[in-house]
């Protein structure tokens, strides 16, 4: 719960059928909005965050984020992992580094390492122009971890999804489906614009816009499944130049995780 959580951030029209359109690709694929370039939203500047996580109300967790303009790239670092009580439980610390081109806003490399009590999970991703090749190795495993291929392009991961869709206009009604590989599967997104509402961030009202969530599992065949643990999700970003993430929700089997905006700074 507290790993899906994290997740959520670093680190948050769906056809289900099996059918083949052009070049050998699912129907699903001709329906993705993020074929097309990025929008040409403001880019975001330099920033630290630092986000709590928890489920059902209660805090479990908290990740600092720093994102930084490079030459050519984007680039998110973010430490965090589980406190208090719950990690009595359940513990976890992360460290996560992702890479986006600034032109295209694709993704070009994703690492995270997962540090539990009694394993360690390093996730190396590329993603190239025409596929992407994942790597998920976990300490101690008795056989070697075998490369994942993905073939269908754009997969987005978090940070590159975020930035893709915060350069959109996000009118209210407005839909958008693209590929996402956060970790170590795909799953086909759709996020609508539900309209603008206040809530609280950080310490203090702020305008924000609200989105609703979807996410179909994508096999290995490239049907759309449903997913086992997600059931529907929510979203908002601030409604002004940043388009910061200020929190997001997910209903799951067991009630619901959830992100949110502890502190910003602007650098």
């Amino acid at each position: 719960m507290i790993r899906l959580s994290i997740a959520l951030l670093i680190w948050a029209g769906l056809v289900a059928g099996a059918a083949e359109g052009a070049e050998g690709k699912p129907e699903w694929f001709q329906d993705l909005t993020s074929r097309r370039p990025p929008g040409n939203f403001t880019p975001p500047p330099a920033m630290r965050m630092v986000y709590r996580f928890g489920w059902s109300g209660f805090p479990a967790a908290r990740a600092e984020v720093q994102f930084q303009a490079g030459h050519g790239v984007y680039e998110s670092d973010a430490t965090g992992g589980t406190y208090g009580f719950p990690r009595t439980l359940f513990r976890l610390d992360v460290t996560f580094r992702s890479t986006t081109d600034r032109a295209t806003l694709h993704p070009l490399h994703l690492f995270q390492e997962e540090r539990y009590r009694a394993e360690t999970v390093r996730t190396n991703i590329d993603y190239k122009p025409d596929r992407l090749v994942a790597l998920r190795e976990v300490t101690p495993e008795k056989n070697p971890s075998k490369p994942n291929t993905f073939d269908l392009t754009p997969a987005f991961d978090i940070q590159s999804a975020v930035l893709w869709l915060r350069s959109t206009p996000l009118q209210t009604g407005q839909k958008e489906t693209f590929i996402v590989w956060p970790s170590n599967a795909p799953y086909l997104a759709t996020v609508t614009v539900l309209g603008r509402e206040r809530i609280r961030a950080a310490g203090e009202e702020r305008p924000a816009i609200k989105l609703d969530l979807q996410l179909k599992r994508i096999d290995k065949n490239l049907q759309l499944k449903e997913h086992k643990k997600f059931k529907s999700g929510r979203a908002w970003l601030s409604d002004d130049e940043l388009r910061v993430p200020l929190r997001v929700e997910a209903d799951i089997f067991v009630g619901y995780v959830y992100a949110e905006l502890e502190s910003f700074q602007r650098e």
